[in-house]
């Protein structure tokens, strides 16, 4: 089995939390059902915790 690159796969990762974000961001703002909006929202919100987290371990990494 092929050993996966650390920070490809973090940057591979962190690209597709962002753009997770975007997507559950514009659904929610979107949607007229409010109860969804809120779950697209919170989604969004836990996304973008999820990037915040693969960015400090990159930038860690860098150092």
């Amino acid at each position: 089995m092929e050993t996966l690159d650390l920070k490809t796969a973090l940057r591979t990762t962190l690209t597709q939390k962002q753009e997770l974000v975007r997507d559950y961001q514009s659904f929610a703002d979107r949607i007229g059902d409010q109860e969804v909006a809120k779950m697209f929202k919170h989604f969004a919100e836990a996304e973008a915790l999820h990037s915040t987290q693969i960015k400090d371990k990159l930038d860690d990494l860098a150092q």
